[in-house]
């Protein structure tokens, strides 16, 4: 399996996120529509990426906490392939969000920041036919408490590759830190502030593109 690279659009701006999309698509699978990206302008930034960007896959970071069925169906309907909900949620969401994937083809994953145990977490969910999971190095624990893909993060993240479960990583990745994954089966890799807040976003993206080919 070829480890996917995923662009994290987290700008509030909708001609910014569509502009950075436009440089970087090239380089990178899966197009995310990030958290405050939504929450800023909508979710028919979805359906504009949808329409744009038809060879990729298109990622609607919802992380929904409840209702989960009902928000996933709306990502669902403006075009999105794969739908995010919390891992600190009920396992009741978690079943909803996954239930409308299934209904629409689709996925949904399941988004670990915040979970105590993301291991024993993640048998449950698998449990429930979540596909995908994110390990996810959270950006808020990076800034204030210097948080980083310590040996314990790692640890974790082979953990949860030991469960025949497909992984992504999330949270301060840039092309400085790929080596330290090269020995994980990696779903997808993703990346923020590493491409988009570089001088060269294309440059960069192409960069981490490469380094990812040599590594996986």
């Amino acid at each position: 399996m070829t480890c996917k690279i995923q662009l994290a659009l987290d700008t509030l701006d909708y001609d910014h996120a569509l502009y950075l999309a436009h440089i970087i698509s090239p380089w990178v699978d899966i197009l995310e529509a990030g958290t405050p990206l939504i929450k800023s302008v909508g979710i028919q930034i979805v359906s504009r990426l949808r329409e744009e960007f038809p060879d990729k896959l298109i990622l609607a970071d919802l992380k929904s906490s409840d209702v989960g069925g009902y928000e996933a169906e709306m990502a669902f309907k403006a075009g999105a392939d794969i739908v995010t909900t919390q891992g600190i949620t009920t396992l009741a969401t978690i079943r909803e969000v996954q239930s409308e994937a299934n209904k629409w083809g689709r996925r949904c994953e399941v988004d670990l920041t915040g979970v105590a145990d993301p291991i024993a977490r993640t048998r449950e969910i698998k449990a429930l036919g979540v596909s995908l999971v994110l390990c996810h190095r959270s950006i808020d624990e990076e800034v204030t408490k210097g948080s980083l893909w310590n040996e314990e993060a790692l640890k974790t993240l082979g953990g949860l590759c030991d469960l025949e479960i497909d992984v992504a990583i999330a949270g301060g990745i840039n092309l400085e830190v790929l080596d330290r994954f090269a020995k994980f089966p990696l779903y997808g890799i993703v990346v923020g502030r590493g491409i988009t807040a570089q001088s060269d976003p294309a440059a960069a993206a192409q960069a981490i593109i490469q380094r990812v080919k040599e590594l996986w």
